[in-house]
Formats: C-alpha cells, structure tokens, sequence
C-alpha cells in the first residue's frame, strides 16, 4: 500500500468521525455552575444515545413547569450504579445540573438523589 492511498484512508476515516465528536458537544450548558432543585418525575426516557430525566418543578411563585435533564448513555448510567426502577413517575428527587445558557427549562444532568434513596452520579460528574 503506497503511503498515499493509506493518507487517503486515514482522512476519510477522520473525515467520517466528524459528526460523532460534534454530535458530543456541551455549548449549550453553563459549565461554570451546577444548580440543585427539588422535584416530581414526570418520564424517564431510558434511551440512546442519551438518557433524559424529565421533572416537574416549581417556582418561586408556585408556577409548576417541567424541565428535561440530558445524560449519559444507558449503559454509562448503568455501569455507574443507576437502575431506572428507582426513578419512577411520581417520585419526588433532588436534581444537580449545569443550566442551559439559554434560561430555557433544563440542563446537563450531574447528579440525581431519589427522595429517602442514595445519590447516583451522571457520567459527566457527582458535583
């Protein structure tokens, strides 16, 4: 194989993993902060590529609102401890996350505590 053909087959190679580094992007999360609040689980959406944890919260003025909390894979959860039994609907938990930048209702999800349960930690952290 000359040394051209193989350059050729390492850009592509390259080339096709593109998306899949950009598809793994966390701009639009404030990484600067981990905010923690307390609600009811509405759906546990225990799918690839990303798990998502939607919860009802509410508000200073007693405005409920659901907000949707992205996370690892299922089996990045799994392997560090998580089981999707524990978050059913209904279930009041604590929920640490990095805001949206946007302010819009959601976030990259750090950690989760299930009311009276143990602490589970996202791949991204336990802050």
């Amino acid at each position: 194989m000359t040394a051209r053909v193989l350059g050729l087959i390492v850009l592509g190679a390259a080339l096709a993993g593109a998306p899949a580094l950009a598809h793994h992007s966390t701009a639009m999360f404030d990484q600067s902060k981990v905010t923690y609040r307390t609600g009811t689980i509405k759906q546990l959406e225990w799918v690839n590529p990303h798990v998502w944890l939607h919860v009802t919260l509410t508000d200073g003025n007693g405005r409920e609102a659901v907000w949707s909390f992205e996370a690892g894979s299922p089996l990045q959860l799994t392997q560090l401890g998580w089981k999707p039994d524990n978050f059913r609907a209904g279930a009041k938990v604590d929920v640490g996350f990095r805001p949206m930048k946007d302010g819009s209702r959601g976030g990259q999800l750090m950690n989760v505590t299930p009311a009276g349960g143990q602490k589970v930690c996202s791949n991204r952290g336990c802050e």
